[in-house]
């Protein structure tokens, strides 16, 4: 094999198809007819042959040998354009090569390569030196990758299709390891799938678009950002394989999970990502119910670098929270419900438990030791909880955080009821009556279908929606355990409790002076000011609130007081600006509330009979 006239330093990180691309373009010749003279294509025949990705992966040492002389390379130089020094730190690539070279057609891993690599505008453009102005910047070796989805250097996603011809799609991946070898006169950083207006197949003419020219992608999270550091940090080949291999196939099965209980995950991204990956998730989808589909969920690496970072950072996230066991195992719970998608899981662990790690595989213990039929009832549960740590009505901030991104087609007000008998049922391990009763919640205000999907009607995702959600409450209250208060004692303390006159006269006395007709402070303004405190200091709904001094009242007296209580209620409660009397009446009463609360958890006061 003889030396080319003009060949080319290779750049840093750049790959094997990507230097092919750029050589080519320097010598004016199609990538086929470099391939053939620097011995990757045999020259016996000029019909046009695909590239092998063997070539790429694991080269033959002589057609290695070959293409370092003819390019004027060392061996070292020509082995770095491939993935030969990753074949002990990437497990799809030991998967795929677990096939003899020369056996036939090479079946590569899933989650090997997405198919047509992804890019960085930017990097395509090069680095402004004379030889990356003439013929681009590096197609780097490590966008081949399913696990890189970001580029460091300019902090972005890399993108996955052709900003024109929107290539490659679904129907492409898994193509060649170069498109068009045949075509001469491309730039290296032309898109070279058929043009929209090219006809069938790969013959016309190519859409030409410059990639290096698109528009720069979304940036992703300082998180993403620092997985993704991690990610190839531990590709490093100087580092022990064991570990890295490890890291990344827990990471490949907890992917997985997530895709595989879409959309019932989704509670799990950041906000700005869910769109995205709901979008993918509806362009693939088949059928739920369909082995073949969440096999194929599970398996493969989402081509899209949004989809594929965002569910990398969740799955991420799952694997090092403190309650990182409890989390997967509500992930395996809304997955794998039937007897068809736990045989699918079980095919998938057993095809990836040699890699996986220890901490994994105690993780997944209880479910290894079941049978896929009984799977679900190995799932572990118990709160870590018990029921005086729940509010009867769920603080708002939980509700913001956790019960409203699942977008629960009921009234707020109910879902907060709901979301606190079923945390109290999972710690007591009780019914929903007895539930209710523990809370103080009456019985008949407790819809009776929230155990049926009747009650959920119009929204079929809802149920599980909202038990996932609850889960997410649940493990919160379980992991800040220490910082909750004993809302059951102030329950009981402030049972028939009513703000007595004394305190109701020196709140009152602080409020300002008003001009004009003054404020009405009579008993049935103390029975709701009491009502606000009691909600403040027992975390209860004001509906359910005791008012001992309303009932004393004749019959007409209630119905008056109980017709104005609403309008009461939401001046002091419900309106973002009142006016200063009831401004500063909800001042004094939340300070007032503060420090009842200090002396009821602090035992100063006891329950009231």
């Amino acid at each position: 094999m003889r030396p080319l006239p003009r060949s080319l330093e290779p750049l840093p990180g750049e790959s094997l198809p990507g230097y092919l691309l750029r050589l080519a373009h320097r010598l004016d010749l199609a990538p086929s007819d470099v391939a053939r003279r620097t011995g990757l294509l045999p020259t016996a025949s000029q019909r046009l042959v695909r590239l092998s990705y063997q070539l790429f992966i694991n080269p033959a040492p002589d057609t290695l040998a070959s293409f370092a002389v003819s390019t004027r390379l060392s061996q070292e130089e020509a082995a770095a354009l491939t993935l030969t020094d990753l074949r002990d730190h990437y497990p799809p690539l030991a998967l795929s090569l677990q096939q003899p070279r020369g056996a036939g057609h090479l079946r590569l891993d899933h989650w090997l390569f997405t198919g047509f690599p992804r890019y960085c505008p930017k990097c395509l453009a090069g680095d402004g030196s004379v030889i990356q102005q003439a013929h681009g910047g590096p197609w780097k070796k490590e966008w081949h990758l399913a696990v890189v989805f970001a580029c460091l250097e300019h902090e972005c996603f890399l993108k996955h299709q052709c900003p024109t011809c929107h290539l490659p799609d679904r129907r492409a991946a898994g193509g060649p390891l170069l498109i068009r070898p045949g075509a001469r006169r491309l730039h290296p950083a032309q898109c070279r799938f058929p043009g929209p207006d090219s006809g069938r197949g790969t013959q016309g003419k190519a859409c030409g678009t410059r990639l290096d020219h698109t528009e720069t992608p979304m940036r992703p999270s300082r998180k993403l950002l620092d997985i993704q550091r991690n990610i190839l940090g531990e590709l490093d080949p100087a580092l022990p394989g064991t570990l890295t291999t490890e890291s990344l196939t827990d990471l490949r099965m907890v992917m997985g999970f997530i895709a595989a209980s879409w959309p019932r995950s989704r509670y799990l991204l950041d906000a700005d990502l869910v769109d995205a990956v709901n979008s993918y998730f509806q362009a693939s989808k088949k059928s739920p119910a369909d082995r073949h589909y969440r096999v194929s969920l599970m398996n493969t690496a989402p081509a899209d670098a949004v989809v594929c970072g965002a569910l990398i950072g969740v799955a991420d996230s799952l694997l090092f929270a403190t309650n990182s066991r409890q989390r997967i195992m509500s992930l395996f719970e809304v997955s794998f419900d039937t007897h068809d998608s736990r045989m699918s899981w079980f095919r998938f662990y057993d095809r990836h438990k040699n890699t996986c790690s220890q901490q994994l595989r105690e993780i997944l213990k209880p479910l290894v030791n079941a049978t896929p039929a009984t799977a679900d009832r190995f799932v572990p549960r118990g709160p870590g909880f018990a029921p005086h740590h729940v509010p009867a009505f769920l603080e708002q901030d939980w509700h913001e955080r956790f019960i409203r991104p699942a977008c629960i087609p009921l009234d707020e007000r109910l879902v907060r009821r709901c979301a606190a008998i079923q945390l109290v049922r999972r710690a007591a391990r009780c019914d929903t009556r007895e539930a209710a009763l523990l809370l103080g919640i009456p019985v008949d205000k407790v819809p009776r279908g929230i155990d049926d999907d009747r009650f959920w009607i119009g929204a079929k995702d809802a149920p599980t929606d909202f038990g996932i959600a609850v889960d997410e409450v649940a493990l919160h209250l379980g992991e800040n355990i220490d910082q909750l208060p004993d809302y059951q004692r102030r329950r009981d303390v402030l049972r028939n409790w009513v703000l007595p006159p004394s305190d109701w006269l020196e709140v009152t006395a602080q409020l300002p002076r008003i001009i004009g007709k003054q404020p009405v402070l009579d008993d049935r303004k103390r029975q709701v000011a009491s009502i606000f405190i009691w909600t403040r200091v027992t975390g209860g709904e004001h509906l359910f609130a005791p008012r001992p001094l309303e009932q004393t009242q004749p019959q007409h007296i209630q119905r008056a007081w109980a017709a104005r209580r609403p309008t009461t209620w939401y001046q002091l409660v419900g309106r973002p600006d009142p006016g200063p009397h009831y401004a500063a009446l909800r001042r004094l009463l939340g300070e007032y509330a503060d420090d009842l609360i200090n002396r009821v958890d602090a035992g100063a006061l006891s329950p009231i009979e």
